[in-house]
């Protein structure tokens, strides 16, 4: 019973962060501004492993843009 109920709020929040996700993209293609505050936070909270490999995949993706 409690692995059940575990499982549904485990799809509750699930469903509730992809619905953040949503309103949040809707907000930044609105105001850019809101978009510069989440990712500053965001970059902010990353571990430095994880920081740097999200800077590898940029630095990838602008390479094959502008490279």
């Amino acid at each position: 019973m409690t692995k059940q109920l575990f499982t549904q709020t485990t799809k509750e929040e699930l469903n509730q962060r992809q619905l953040l996700c949503k309103d949040l993209e809707v907000l930044c293609i609105q105001d850019s501004t809101i978009l510069e505050e989440v990712i500053d936070e965001y970059v902010y909270l990353l571990s430095d492993h994880r920081r740097e490999e999200l800077q590898e995949f940029v630095t990838k993706e602008l390479e094959a843009d502008f490279g």
